[in-house]
């Protein structure tokens, strides 16, 4: 094996291994964790393990070893690099909520709401059994407001954000009927 295809493959195995447990470790889908195309990542990652390791144990099949190699981790690399925007998003996600949780009075949310305000960086907490899509798509489209789903408990210090977004809305953007 030339040194070029020992970078590639360098390379190709470390980026989807790096991306497999980044993926792995962040990922959550509405069914399980790991999405149908992680689990495949995984598997095709094995392969090319399983080939590394058949590589050095056999030298009549290194060529066609090689091969496997390469396609193996390529596909690990392209499946992980197909989930990696949906996982890094929730990410995302994750870390704004966590920092509107460590909120705990109506005061300080208010005074976070104005704070957002100055860097137009508004969210909006949507509260019950369903998750309203369609208000998500228009808050962020039109407005550049994030949505994120809190579930069926409503929480009162997170309500009085949204009473103070809604009221902004409905002063400066004349808006009166997209809310409940």
């Amino acid at each position: 094996m030339n040194s070029r295809t020992k970078y590639i493959l360098l390379i190709l195995a470390t980026t989807a291994f790096v991306l497999t447990i980044y993926n792995h470790n962040n990922e959550l889908t509405e069914t399980s964790f790991d999405s149908i195309e992680l689990k495949y990542a995984k598997i095709f990652f094995g392969i090319g393990v399983l080939c590394a390791g058949l590589y050095f144990f056999n030298k009549t099949w290194r060529n066609l070893v090689t091969k496997i190699m390469i396609g193996a981790f390529g596909l690990s690399l392209v499946l992980n690099l197909y989930i990696f925007p949906r996982v890094y998003k929730t990410v995302q996600l994750s870390k704004i909520y966590y920092e509107y949780s460590e909120i705990e009075t109506c005061e300080e949310m208010e005074k976070r709401f104005s704070t957002d305000l100055k860097n137009g960086q508004l969210v909006y907490f949507q509260f019950g059994i369903g998750y309203d899509l369609e208000l998500a798509k228009t808050l962020q489209e039109k407005y550049d407001i994030k949505t994120i789903g809190m579930g069926c408990i409503i929480q009162s210090e997170k309500e009085c954000y949204n009473k103070l977004l809604i009221e902004y809305l409905k002063e400066k953007e004349n808006i009166s009927s997209l809310f409940p």
